[in-house]
């Protein structure tokens, strides 16, 4: 099936056109692929790293928990990786660049009879905000080499963290991110929305305002809400009235507010406070609690040491989630420099 795939790709065809579709998160997974930060980063994360690499162990090690969790590391740097993370997790030598995988690395999609496909979205590190390096740009078609998988090269720009998917057909994104000239200069929400049914299936795409002040990313959807199941997400609010990002909430939650998805039902809302309370000195700071890992039977969240915060989420979450064990793990040596948990991850279907 694999070469006949390869064939029909080769031909033309694309994942959508051949009944593929990019899995729900809570769907079973095969393994959890992180990307290692390491000391070729040391101008992003500064005197920072080693707290940056021990979080990273810290959140590998949750996740292992639950699944497989595999770790690609810069060949010059798996020794080191290799040290530091506990011997139950996989480390594979693959040239790249830094740690945040969801959007550097694949998306996969499968079709009713559990095929794969890598599907490779181009990276041009978040509208050209830095220099490209190669390790970031390569390593998504690396990866599915590596797993013998057949691979789909959309000629969409983005990143997997500005994509959220109900496994059956919807797909909610933002404004911000996919249409902002950085990215696709010219397309028109019909013309995304028709290259993600080629590049994961999507059959109705949601869209949502974005956050225009969140400058790294422009708004990635990751840090705005998760699927709980089809037809019903969690959804991040801020209650805060003086706080500066109250605004785009309450903007992303209007939008979807009587959305109905791809089978025709109206997607429910629960809503879970972000970790407005929590303050450091960046400018950039993730304080979502969405921005999480769902594993297989559990789910690994954000804690940003703001009790109130903290607490509600993870209550949030497990009534959300009866049946998986509800893990947090402290983010702040992460979170400051623009991302969290699902950041850093990249789930593979089983």
């Amino acid at each position: 099936m694999t070469e006949d795939l390869r064939a029909s790709l080769a031909a033309g065809r694309t994942p959508g056109e051949l009944g593929f579709v990019m899995p729900a998160e809570t769907a079973r997974h095969a393994a959890c692929w992180m990307s290692w930060v390491h000391d070729d980063h040391a101008d992003v994360w500064g005197a920072d790293l080693g707290r940056a690499q021990r979080a990273f162990v810290d959140i590998a090690s949750a996740i292992a928990q639950f699944e497989a969790v595999r770790v690609l590391a810069e060949p010059e740097t798996v020794s080191q990786a290799r040290q530091a993370l506990p011997m139950s997790i996989d480390v594979i030598a693959r040239p790249q660049d830094d740690l945040w995988f969801r959007d550097t690395g694949p998306l996969f999609v499968q079709n009713a009879a559990g095929d794969t496909i890598g599907t490779n979205l181009i990276f041009n590190n978040w509208g050209n905000k830095f220099p490209v390096r190669p390790g970031d740009r390569d390593i998504g078609a690396s990866l599915v080499d590596h797993l013998g998988l057949p691979l789909y090269q959309s000629p969409l720009t983005g990143e997997g963290g500005g994509l959220i998917s109900d496994g059956r057909g919807t797909v909610i994104t933002t404004e911000t991110c996919f249409l902002n000239p950085n990215r696709n200069a010219g397309m028109t929400k019909a013309d995304v929305e028709r290259e993600l049914f080629h590049a994961i299936g999507a059959r109705k795409v949601i869209w949502l305002p974005g956050d225009e002040d969140e400058w790294i990313t422009d708004g990635h959807i990751d840090g705005v809400l998760t699927f709980v199941k089809p037809g019903h997400v969690l959804f991040e609010d801020n209650p805060d009235d003086s706080h500066p990002h109250q605004k785009a909430c309450r903007e992303n939650l209007k939008a979807l507010q009587g959305q109905t998805d791809a089978d025709g039902n109206e997607i429910a809302i629960t809503l879970v406070n972000e970790a407005y309370q929590y303050r450091d000195d960046s400018e950039f700071t993730a304080t979502s609690y969405v921005n999480c890992y769902i594993a297989n039977g559990g789910v690994v969240l954000p804690r940003f040491e703001t009790p109130q915060t903290d607490t509600a989420a993870a209550e949030a979450f497990a009534n959300a989630f009866p049946n998986r064990k509800v893990v947090q793990v402290d983010v702040r040596d992460i979170c400051w420099n623009g991302g969290g948990i699902h950041c850093m991850t990249q789930q593979q279907p089983a």
